[in-house]
């Protein structure tokens, strides 16, 4: 993130969907604004470290390689921001954003001609008739001889 100039958001939101976003958000707006406290949230959700202080140092150490003014590492005035995010533009924007990218994946990563909408890591068995062979074959490490019969 360090890398971007710019916002990070606009690779899938366009300079609007954020003004737009911006708009939206009430209350005060100072060293926070709607904008940037959901860059900041949406960076502490993804880390490994779940804390707003690490969050703040992070986005610190991203102003600096950027030389930029670099903002206190201090917490309380970015929590509040975060609390005055309206749940409601936040879903609006998750929305848009994945409607974009969806429609900006090519054909080529669909799975079996489908839009893969969601994987969960569950398993499926089914039996290893030849039909079945021919499309999904034994991984390798797997001995020839053992097969699965319904």
């Amino acid at each position: 993130m360090a890398q971007c100039a710019d916002n990070p958001l606009s690779t899938v939101l366009t300079e609007d969907d954020l003004l737009d976003f911006q708009k939206h958000c009430k209350g005060r707006v100072r060293d926070y604004p709607a904008v940037k406290t959901l860059f900041l949230f949406l960076r502490q959700v993804v880390s490994e470290n779940k804390s707003c202080r690490k969050t703040l140092i992070a986005d610190a150490a991203d102003q600096t390689i950027l030389n930029n003014k670099r903002r206190t590492t201090h917490n309380s005035a970015y929590c509040k921001a975060r609390k005055r995010l309206d749940e409601r533009d936040v879903k609006t924007l998750s929305q848009l954003s994945g409607q974009r990218l969806d429609d900006a994946s090519p054909e080529s990563w669909r799975w079996h001609e489908r839009r893969v909408v969601l994987v969960d890591g569950s398993t499926l068995s089914m039996p290893d008739s030849p039909a079945n062979q021919a499309v999904y074959p034994q991984p390798s490490t797997q001995k020839k001889a053992l097969v699965f019969r319904f």
